[in-house]
């Protein structure tokens, strides 16, 4: 019951970014026909949560076209298939963009790939975009140039002369724009400094607004924030900013020490509850529906995928097994011992768990011969073109494993690897279930 109320909270919240909002409408062509092509929003920078506002599929030749609604300026990131580019879009604007996705080094995996390259031809959002993309020149730039001067001699003349210059530029008006070269620049400062931030949180943070949907002010958030001591008289300046603090430094907590997991939890709802920012209570709904989606007991994301021998297989199948899930992409000495380990595991286990090994498209027909060479006799699945489904589990590595209960639900998630401890999970769970 608490679980549902902290979503309805959250996809409340977020209601006016996608119902009143302005058209946003991205056209573009990419170096892949036919891909999977996304417009997602960052709409909670702390947790990194994203929305989709336009989803497509690129023709024959690579075109495509994403419309949507956003309420406000915001960080934002085209989708091609699961790789992106980042991008900041405005309300009521037009982009005309290439996307030049790398060829990938199959000996990569999906995560190690080179990003997409985004141009913006044209864009009628007033100059909103292309002042990011020059603003942050200027600053590499004089940090480039400069180092020695800025990060050795501290000479603070030269942050006078990256804020002159892009005046000089650019002429920004903005209110997005000044913000985002604000604590970009805030945060070349800070490292001038050399004071742990005490000065930038003073200047920046201390009696401001707090900027939740500014890139560069959550990042330098993070920097400045991770291990800072909120005192009363802090909080009672910034109750905003002092909730933020908590819920990270919370996060961070439930992620590091399982042992406070539940205390983690009390707190969080305790400053949604005490909260009078919506804003704060859809971070916290965020953060613990974060938590929830692959605690013990949710339920495993479903999927059908066709086996090596074409046969249509659903996870579903086996809610009367404990399954080991496994995601494997290339091969390495560690996918070759994990293999090797695994398979003596089967033989103990027997038919007490059942694995699955879901292999990406690329690299399906080399597990297909790993699989004939060593006689392993558990399914080995094709991703196809489901790679949502990555995104679904949360795939970060390759390879990665998860235990599902019977009934289909998360056992440990991500679970440990078969060279690690994963035989005494196995063996606990076993214990429980039968």
């Amino acid at each position: 019951m608490n679980r549902l109320k902290y979503i309805i909270v959250s996809l409340l919240s977020l209601l006016p970014l996608l119902l009143i909002g302005q058209n946003v409408t991205i056209t573009g062509r990419v170096n892949r026909p036919e891909a999977l092509v996304r417009l997602m929003v960052y709409d909670d920078l702390l947790n990194m949560h994203e929305t989709l506002v336009a989803q497509t599929s690129a023709d024959e030749r690579g075109f495509f076209i994403l419309e949507g609604k956003v309420q406000k300026t915001m960080p934002a990131a085209i989708f091609v298939g699961l790789e992106s580019a980042d991008l900041v879009i405005a309300p009521g604007a037009s982009y005309e963009v290439n996307i030049v996705v790398p060829e990938a080094d199959p000996n990569a995996s999906y995560f190690e790939r080179e990003s997409p390259t985004l141009r913006v031809r044209t864009a009628t959002d007033k100059g909103v975009y292309r002042q990011i993309v020059i603003s942050q020149e200027i600053i590499d730039y004089y940090v480039l140039n400069y180092f020695d001067e800025l990060f050795r001699r501290r000479q603070y003349r030269y942050l006078d002369s990256i804020r002159a210059t892009i005046v000089d530029e650019l002429h920004v008006t903005d209110p997005y724009v000044l913000q985002y070269n604000t604590y970009r620049i805030a945060a070349v400062q800070m490292a001038v400094n050399a004071d742990g931030g005490k000065k930038v949180i003073d200047e920046y943070y201390d009696g401001k607004p707090v900027l939740y949907h500014c890139q560069s002010y959550m990042d330098l958030f993070k920097d400045l924030f991770k291990t800072f001591t909120l005192t009363d008289e802090f909080a009672g300046r910034n109750p905003e900013l002092a909730d933020l603090v908590n819920i990270y430094q919370l996060r961070t907590l439930y992620n590091e020490d399982y042992q406070s997991r539940q205390w983690v939890r009390g707190q969080l709802r305790s400053i949604s509850k005490q909260s009078k920012s919506q804003m704060t209570k859809a971070l916290v709904a965020n953060t613990l529906a974060r938590f929830d989606r692959f605690a013990q007991g949710a339920e495993a994301p479903d999927f059908e995928l066709q086996s090596s021998t074409e046969a249509s297989v659903k996870l579903s199948d086996y809610k009367k097994s404990i399954v080991l899930l496994q995601f494997v992409d290339g091969s390495s000495y560690t996918v070759d011992h994990q293999f090797e380990t695994l398979a003596d595991l089967h033989q103990q286990w027997q038919d007490s768990v059942q694995i699955i090994t879901v292999s990406t498209k690329d690299q399906l027909a080399n597990h297909r011969r790993r699989f004939e060479e060593h006689h392993y006799d558990w399914p080995l699945l094709n991703l196809g073109n489901d790679i949502l489904l990555l995104e679904r589990y949360e795939v970060h590595t390759f390879p990665e494993y998860f235990l599902i209960l019977p009934d289909t639900k998360i056992g440990v998630a991500p679970a440990p690897s078969p060279d690690q401890t994963l035989k005494e999970y196995i063996r606990g769970m076993l214990e429980k279930v039968f």
